[in-house]
């Protein structure tokens, strides 16, 4: 079957438009215009997903939690196939799901961005969904790897240490009891469109995880360039505080500052991992590019530990503001 014949499987026809949309690293998305809308075409890439059937009846749980709360945050509306949320093609697993426009990004999109992230956690809390992703993120295991891997290469000893150091620190912190809870798992700011309503995007890699890995990941994504604002970091956190809705125990609010070293040491290891095999787990970076993300990376997770003490407060004062009420000072950096 050819692409601009796969909208049919999920009932839309009259297709004018398809083109490669997006830039995601892992799976093939593709804009759809019909006489009937738009729409967003996706192949789930099996090499990073082997079982995409979970991956869809996973996604399937979050639908309905999400539809048997109401909430002004939302997910993408998937199409059917035959009576489930995805159709099998070539031997190729494909969704479909209504295009949502953004709006345009404000000083606003910070704390939505939170506030989605939040609810997802609260939201989808209790759910039991399946892992998708064996050892995904698990920073144990990718640095193991990583040390085994870097034998081969004159890797700097200074950033082997460095990881090796964030590493243990986060052994030891999550290693307290702290709760494990469905996470989105790739919560990225780009993974929520603002529009008329919030939406929360790419559910592939939802799972059980540590909900500081979720605010770990949504600040790293924000602070790429290098400015770790906390005007913006505050904003962010009182979003997620309000989203979760005072879901979170003690211990895991005292954990999310870690979350964002884990998510940012984790991603630099995986960089420097495909750049040191030759690997294409981002399929979209050729070795050279990985190399320059890693130490993209490694710089921002040096920017997140200077500013620990700083931002270990704007998470206090936001979490006891959105739960206690009362305003406080953000402290600059």
């Amino acid at each position: 079957m050819k692409l601009n014949e796969l909208p049919s499987l999920f009932g839309i026809s009259s297709v004018y438009d398809i083109s490669p949309f997006g830039t995601g690293h892992i799976n093939s998305t593709y804009h759809v215009v019909s006489a009937g809308g738009e729409y967003i075409l996706q192949s789930i890439n099996r090499n990073v997903f082997h079982d995409p059937g979970s991956v869809m009846n996973n996604i399937s749980l979050i639908v309905k939690a999400f539809a048997d709360t109401g909430s002004d945050i939302g997910i993408p509306e998937y199409l059917s196939a035959n009576g489930r949320n995805y159709a099998v093609c070539n031997g190729e697993f494909w969704r479909m799901y209504r295009y949502i426009k953004a709006s345009h990004v404000t000083e606003n999109s910070d704390f939505l961005s939170g506030c989605a992230f939040g609810s997802f956690i609260r939201i989808t809390d209790g759910l039991k969904l399946q892992p998708v992703i064996e050892g995904y993120h698990d920073i144990d295991h990718y640095f193991k790897r990583f040390i085994q891997l870097s034998k081969s290469k004159n890797t700097d000893a200074a950033v082997i240490q460095k990881l090796s150091s964030i590493n243990d620190t986060l052994k030891s912190i999550f290693s307290s009891g702290i709760p494990l809870r469905c996470i989105h798992g790739d919560a990225k700011a780009d993974n929520v469109i603002t529009g008329d309503k919030c939406t929360i995007i790419d559910l592939d890699t939802a799972m059980q995880g540590f909900a500081a890995l979720d605010y770990g990941d949504l600040i790293r994504s924000v602070c790429r360039s290098g400015n770790a604002s906390p005007e913006r970091i505050s904003r962010i956190t009182q979003g997620f505080a309000k989203g979760l809705g005072g879901v979170l125990t003690a211990s895991e609010i005292d954990s999310l500052y870690y979350g964002i070293l884990w998510v940012t040491a984790e991603l630099a290891i995986r960089y420097l991992t495909d750049y040191i095999s030759g690997e294409r787990y981002f399929r979209d970076k050729t070795p050279e590019e990985c190399l320059k993300r890693s130490d993209e990376l490694l710089r921002q997770l040096d920017m997140f530990t200077s500013n620990g003490s700083e931002i270990k407060n704007i998470i206090q004062v936001s979490f006891s503001k959105t739960i206690y009420g009362g305003d406080h000072a953000v402290q600059s950096f």
